[in-house]
């Protein structure tokens, strides 16, 4: 008689243990590999700035050693103080002059009709746009400043430090200590810089903009930045002083109602998660200058 063999299985409480256990694998890999990408991210994010920031330095050897301008030169006869001189490419109209993202600049700050900045001037140096986006931003969900889908259009997720804006680049007293470019939550298809100067008619280099929550927040709080001797890192944001801006005498601090010093105070008393931005931020900045 032929013996009977008999297929063994997994029992129900065999299965449930090994369901378990790879329940407890999942709950444990999953948070690494979500580290691990945002890691990455991070990374690239650097590797981006750090393009972005070469970008200027190269533009600065072809321009008798001067920092991308921005606006500079839009002031018509007569402006009073705090006329803009670095005006955001999302807007339709400055001083008569059409130069927006919207209808009248289609290709965003690559636009024909957009005023002189940052990403348009150095994008030949760059030569690739996917290098002006940080992985770490969102699309902006404006539609005034969403990035176009057209071909060549402009779009970047980065700002660029306006206190430096048409600066000489020797002229800068610091250098490693100072910001040129840095990140922003979102990608958008305008160029614009933060902090960012106005006109004085004595000649004064006051600057705003310095505390808000959608710059340098991309990271755990914190963002990589691009400095004027050519090297980037990573930074809190509340490790990045006001002095790294360029702010060399005082500051106003809106958040705060009260003049502050900024060799020792961070440009961060804006809460992210609060959403608040202090636009009203100023003060006397030139890189030149800094003690």
């Amino acid at each position: 008689m032929k013996s009977i063999q008999r297929q063994s299985a997994f029992t129900l409480i065999e299965l449930l243990v090994v369901i378990a256990i790879i329940a407890i694998l999942a709950a444990i890999l999953f948070p690494v590999f979500a580290q691990a990408k945002a890691a990455a991210k991070k990374t690239q994010d650097l590797s981006n700035v750090k393009q972005t920031e070469l970008g200027q330095l190269l533009y600065s050897q072809d321009t008798d050693d001067q920092f991308t301008a921005n606006g500079e030169g839009l002031l018509p006869n007569g402006a009073g103080d705090w006329a803009t001189l670095q005006p955001y490419t999302g807007q339709q109209n400055f001083y008569g002059t059409n130069y927006g993202a919207g209808a009248n600049a289609p290709l965003g700050f690559m636009d024909p009709l957009a005023v002189q900045n940052w990403g348009q001037t150095t994008q030949p140096y760059i030569k690739n746009m996917d290098m002006m986006v940080s992985p770490g931003a969102q699309n902006d969900t404006d539609p005034a400043f969403a990035p176009s889908k057209l071909p060549g259009a402009g779009k970047t997720s980065y700002v660029m430090n306006g206190c430096a804006s048409n600066t000489s680049q020797t002229a800068i007293s610091k250098p490693g200590d100072q910001i040129i470019m840095q990140v922003r939550a979102t990608t958008v298809r305008e160029a614009i810089c933060s902090p960012r100067r106005a006109h004085f008619n004595d000649g004064a280099k006051h600057a705003n903009d310095a505390d808000l929550q959608w710059v340098g927040f991309n990271f755990n709080k914190g963002g990589n930045y691009g400095f004027a001797d050519g090297h980037a890192k990573f930074m809190k944001r509340n490790q990045v002083k006001f002095k790294n801006l360029g702010y060399w005498e005082w500051v106003y601090m809106d958040s705060r109602g009260a003049w502050i010093n900024p060799d020792t105070n961070p440009t961060m008393d804006s809460d992210p998660t609060q959403n608040k931005n202090y636009w009203g931020t100023w003060g006397n900045c030139d890189p030149a200058q800094v003690p």
